[in-house]
């Protein structure tokens, strides 16, 4: 185990890098509203593109109810990153895949000016910084000042308006300063105090929970050739955070009810665990992420795990992370097709102390579409 002690060079860090080909702030929230209302939502605003100028956006959020419970996605793109998709990236992942018919299809209909259910068009993007300002449609991420990690949070969705402030319970934690993992250079702020409210069907109601964010950024071109990842972001109720991750490569395909399609990720590798304790993230590459219980999706046939043990001794950590509940899946423009994108419960034992420990967070699964041969047609328009 070390301990990582890089400065990140904030509030340069904070804003748009136009150098990058691929960009991408993300946070999630875990909700309490009024009586015994439970809440999550997790939104990531995308910037794709080769060039400083002209660079495509994407937008995908979630609004999850956890007492109910109810799963909304929404998948929203603008024009710039259509032309980007059929001018050259899609050409380009087919040299890498070409025989993956569903993209192929997705092609052919983006070819004919269709854009396949659920995703949607957006408008009226801006990215700005000084304060760092990103607005994509009907969803706006804000920076009171970026050298500051407060930030404010609004989505206008069809189902109704969520306002939200976060406020930084931790510093800004530096996962990969060198962009050594996956070409990304990667910060987070992982326990943020959230209030705010929520304006739906059933009324207006008054937010209290707990957040995470991440920004990375960097010149990455894996999802090109079919790779993915799995990534854990875990806040302990003792006041500890986990982030754990693996990647993925597509060279090993597994049919839905294969020994190992419980699994469903190929051959993981890059594995690592990062804990972060107060003002101090250390690191390990002795972690063990193991799938326990899976399920399949009706909407495309893909099968991921939603109950995990992760055990990292390095860390005095063996968790267990389960789904709060399986149908978080997530639709996604072009070759991922979906990713599962959940919240989670954590119980398990400390092993320095024995004690239990228990918490919440977020688990994303991409790939899998790339790992698992499910034939399948993407959905008419």
């Amino acid at each position: 185990m070390s301990e990582w002690r890089k400065e990140l060079a904030i509030p340069r860090d904070a804003a748009p890098h136009p150098e990058s080909n691929l960009e991408w702030w993300y946070c999630y929230a875990i909700l309490s509203g009024k009586g015994g209302s439970r809440y999550a939502l997790m939104t990531a605003f995308f910037r794709v593109g080769e060039l400083p100028v002209g660079k495509g956006h994407y937008l995908i959020y979630s609004l999850i109810r956890l007492d109910k419970p109810q799963f909304i996605a929404r998948s929203y793109l603008d024009r710039p990153l259509f032309y980007q998709m059929t001018g050259m990236y899609l050409p380009m992942y087919f040299l890498f895949r070409p025989g993956d018919r569903y993209t192929l299809n997705q092609y052919g209909q983006l070819l004919q000016g269709k854009l396949p259910s659920p995703h949607r068009w957006m408008k009226n993007v801006s990215v700005s910084s000084r304060p760092t300002v990103v607005r994509y449609g009907q969803a706006r991420l804000a920076f009171e000042d970026d050298a500051k990690a407060d930030f404010s949070l609004r989505i206008d969705d069809p189902e109704g308006t969520i306002e939200l402030e976060f406020a930084p319970v931790k510093p800004h934690s530096l996962i990969d300063g060198e962009g050594s993992l996956n070409g990304l250079y990667y910060y987070s702020c992982t326990r943020y105090r959230v209030s705010g409210r929520v304006r739906h069907a059933e009324g207006d109601e008054t937010l209290t929970g707990s957040g995470w964010f991440d920004h990375q950024w960097g010149r990455n071109y894996d999802l090109l050739k079919g790779e993915g990842w799995n990534w854990f972001g875990l806040q302990l109720d003792d006041g500890r955070e986990l982030l754990a991750s693996e990647l993925h490569k597509p060279d090993a395909p597994q049919r839905p009810g294969s020994p190992h399609s419980t699994h469903g990720s190929g051959n993981a590798r890059d594995a690592q665990a990062i804990l972060i304790l107060n003002d101090r993230a250390y690191t390990t590459k002795n972690v063990d992420i193991k799938p326990l219980r899976s399920w399949r999706s009706l909407r495309t046939g893909l099968i991921y795990p939603v109950e995990w043990r992760i055990r990292a001794p390095d860390l005095r950590l063996d968790l267990r992370v389960s789904a709060a509940f399986p149908q978080q899946e997530m639709p996604i423009i072009g070759p991922l097709r979906a990713i599962w994108e959940g919240a989670c419960r954590v119980s398990g034992t400390d092993l320095n102390s024995g004690r239990a420990v228990c918490g919440t967070g977020f688990v994303e699964l991409a790939g899998y579409a790339a790992v698992q041969d499910v034939p399948a047609a993407p959905p008419s328009q």
